[in-house]
């Protein structure tokens, strides 16, 4: 949200509405580092917002503070209207935030459909789902990213892309309103990524409110209706994709002169 002068702060922002998830002034620093200052954004239902910017941008800082997995040192991260700085990783997941990692982590042991029941468990509050249950919840979510014809196989035959996928299930079989994906199409060739591409949509047609970082600006054009630039820590701009990656500011920060030459980015 933005006046002429930058983002509005919190007491400016309306409150027609309560937002899923509000972001408010965040900091974060670690050492002589300041990783994150002055970053403020919402998230409605419906949203798919896109975070991008350089390497060292503060971009997987930025979940991992809403995720809980670092507690900022300034600002404020509101839930539904309700401040959950400070709260653990596991009670933020319950509250209906899912999210992904850039190192893909399944369980080895297990098969693609046990992997995805463990967030079907885990993301039950008092943990009262019945094992039968989270398998039965596992499988739907196994058809919603494309993974129901290899439900059986051994995570270890998985390639690359469909572990990436399977991280998806497993955060998604936990329920969350918003789901947090961090940088799911690294890695992946063209065809990969308009699969991951599909799988986000349908995501996103489920119902689940999305926060991506991502570096493929395709993805960014395809499926987010908003996107934030983050650079040095500090929020560079927030719009529509299609404004944002035409601005001057963002192309000499981030994209460089071959995107604005019509390059691949």
């Amino acid at each position: 949200m933005e006046s002429a002068g930058g983002i509005l702060p919190w007491s400016e922002w309306g409150h027609n509405s309560v937002s899923l998830l509000a972001v408010n002034d965040l900091g974060k620093r670690f050492g002589g580092v300041q990783a994150l200052q002055g970053v403020s954004f919402t998230v409605q239902d419906g949203d798919v917002l896109g975070i991008i910017g350089p390497n060292g941008a503060g971009k997987t800082t930025l979940l991992n503070c809403v995720s809980g997995l670092f507690r900022p040192d300034r600002g404020d991260i509101r839930w539904q209207d309700r401040s959950i700085v400070g709260q653990a990783p596991y009670r933020i997941a319950r509250l209906g935030i899912g999210r992904t990692f850039q190192i893909v982590r399944p369980f080895p042991s297990m098969t693609v459909r046990e992997n995805t029941a463990m967030g079907a468990l885990f993301g039950q509050p008092a943990g009262r789902l019945q094992p039968a249950e989270a398998l039965r919840q596992a499988d739907a979510v196994l058809d919603l990213v494309g993974l129901a014809d290899k439900r059986s196989h051994p995570v270890l035959r998985l390639t690359v892309p469909d572990r990436k996928r399977l991280e998806v299930a497993r955060a998604l079989a936990m329920r969350p309103r918003l789901l947090l994906l961090d940088e799911v199409m690294a890695g992946l060739n063209q065809v990969e990524v308009e699969q991951a591409l599909e799988m986000v949509r349908q995501v996103r047609a489920s119902g689940v409110a999305i926060v991506l970082i991502e570096h493929v600006m395709k993805v960014i054009v395809g499926v987010c209706n908003r996107a934030l630039v983050l650079n040095l820590g500090r929020p560079l701009l927030e719009g529509p994709p299609s404004e944002v990656l035409r601005d001057r500011r963002v192309i000499e920060a981030y994209l460089g002169e071959r995107y604005a030459r019509g390059g691949d980015a």
